[in-house]
């Protein structure tokens, strides 16, 4: 199978059956994530003990690449410590938007496969923010302590 066609299928997969798409039962953190020229508006949840995300959820509406990057990024990031979860958003949005990652600390093969499914969304610019709002959304959740973001004021 050609890489292409298996980062597609990723996207696909995550895009039409995505993990975490739920509220979490127990009190939790939380971020609404809008883009208003696609439509896409999620919101997060997120159970953080000490400095560990224990879970990870979201519930929404969006296009396929704003579900799979959601999916995809709750499964990244769940059990992580937020320092792990804050280079993890770094690698995304460097990545998506084709700056260097080389200076880095490397990521394991796993979340390298998920993170380069969403490689051919940079020869898109429109699609660019789909894919990285629900980055930026739990960026603004964990480190800027916001209940809100529109991602064209980000």
């Amino acid at each position: 199978m050609e890489l292409k066609s298996l980062y597609q299928d990723l996207i696909l997969d995550h895009g039409k059956n995505p993990r975490n798409f739920k509220s979490l039962d127990k009190p939790c953190d939380s971020i609404v994530a809008h883009n208003p020229l696609c439509g896409d508006k999620i919101e997060i949840f997120a159970l953080l003990e000490r400095d560990i995300i224990k879970d990870i959820s979201f519930r929404g509406n969006g296009c396929a690449i704003c579900l799979a990057a959601s999916s995809i990024m709750t499964e990244l990031v769940i059990k992580k410590n937020i320092n792990e979860t804050k280079h993890l958003i770094d690698f995304f949005l460097k990545k998506i938007n084709k700056i260097d990652t080389s200076k880095l600390p490397k990521i394991s093969k796993e979340e390298s496969l998920k993170i380069n499914s969403f490689s051919s969304v940079s020869n898109f610019p429109m699609r660019i923010k789909c894919a990285t709002l629900p980055w930026l959304g739990l960026n603004s959740l964990l480190f800027e302590n916001k209940k809100e973001i529109n991602i064209d004021k980000v």
